[in-house]
């Protein structure tokens, strides 16, 4: 549906060269929400905007649905544009503008017959829980139904993307709940692929199937979510990871082992899915004579699927705890050692 092929892109600001995007390259597919994440200044929105065309590349190419926007004439760019819409982060409504109006313009701008208009901004109106508003000024609205216009807007000409740069980061937490659940009802209800820019990991882990992880310019990390939250391999990717996912033995629980006996070793334990349930602790108990006390767990929930963190203290001989690694890893559960 979209790919970005060694994507570069070069700004010049008073005689400086600053490079905004540096050999990217990603593959979204038809259907799936996928989430870029990164810091200010990764160049996550400067990507997304090469999708419509309102940036273009300096080295590399974007295609759409097969078309590579480089090589497009004014009318063929036009017309993949009017399949993509696009939700900002501070709403862009006009203010001058009922809810109803501020929908209806890119059907306006289409010349849609009024009748037609009509039908479309009320559907869309009832969709996103605003049927009552259309009459509205933006400033009457908060800022959740205000996203919810940008939202309608963006939807109003049955488009196959949808662009959601930084949606959310305007709106209180339980406000951009309601939001993300609104895309994914989007997303599932009419198929519309959704690329979802922002800085919060927990938009990804609430309704993104793949992530990109972007740092000065570059792709650093990028796969399924449940790949990227179970076994993140970046520092930064770590450090957005953990804002979602607590894995880290409490510091009480530290001091309470410290002085443990010295043949004592510490390790992670990552269940996905269904192993998340596993027997496996009870299993290593009774295969092996080492003691084992379990620190501290945590269980999370990623797309439908669970993933479990256990942290895990194997008292034995090393010949005694390496036969109990090998034993987890054959159950093709992730393991890896903790140092204190």
């Amino acid at each position: 549906m979209i790919e970005f092929t060694d994507i570069g892109k070069q700004f010049t600001h008073k005689g400086n060269t600053i490079v905004a995007l540096d050999d990217v390259s990603l593959t979204i597919d038809k259907g799936d929400i996928y989430g870029v994440i990164g810091y200010s200044g990764a160049g996550k929105s400067t990507l997304l905007r090469m999708v419509n065309a309102l940036e273009a590349p300096t080295a590399g190419n974007v295609k759409v649905k097969g078309k590579v926007l480089g090589t497009l004439s004014n009318s063929e760019l036009s017309q993949v544009k009017k399949n993509i819409g696009m939700v900002f982060q501070h709403f862009n409504l006009l203010e001058s503008k009922t809810v109803f109006e501020n929908i209806a313009i890119p059907l306006v701008l289409n010349k849609v017959n009024k009748k037609e208009i009509q039908t479309r901004v009320r559907e869309l109106l009832e969709f996103v829980g605003l049927a009552d508003k259309e009459k509205n000024y933006p400033a009457q609205l908060s800022g959740g139904q205000k996203q919810r216009v940008g939202i309608a807007r963006a939807l109003v000409t049955n488009p196959e993307i949808l662009l959601c740069d930084e949606a959310t980061s305007a709106l209180d937490p339980k406000t951009t709940l309601s939001i993300l659940n609104l895309l994914k009802q989007i997303n599932e209800n009419f198929n519309i692929t959704i690329l979802v820019v922002t800085h919060e990991m927990e938009v990804i882990r609430e309704i993104c199937n793949k992530v990109a992880v972007m740092e000065n310019g570059r792709v650093i990390e990028s796969g399924h979510v449940l790949d990227v939250f179970g076994n993140p391999q970046n520092t930064t990717t770590k450090g957005f990871v953990k804002t979602v996912i607590h894995d880290e033995i409490p510091p009480s629980v530290i001091a309470e082992i410290q002085d443990d006996r010295i043949n004592r070793r510490i390790f992670q334990f990552k269940f996905l899915g269904k192993n998340s349930t596993s027997s496996l602790l009870f299993e290593l108990s009774k295969q092996f004579t080492a003691e084992i006390k379990i620190l501290f767990a945590n269980v999370t929930e990623l797309q439908g699927t669970t993933l479990g963190i256990f942290t895990v203290a194997f008292y034995a001989d090393d010949p005694e705890i390496e036969r109990m690694v090998r034993y987890v890893k054959e159950k093709e559960v992730l393991i890896q050692e903790v140092k204190l």
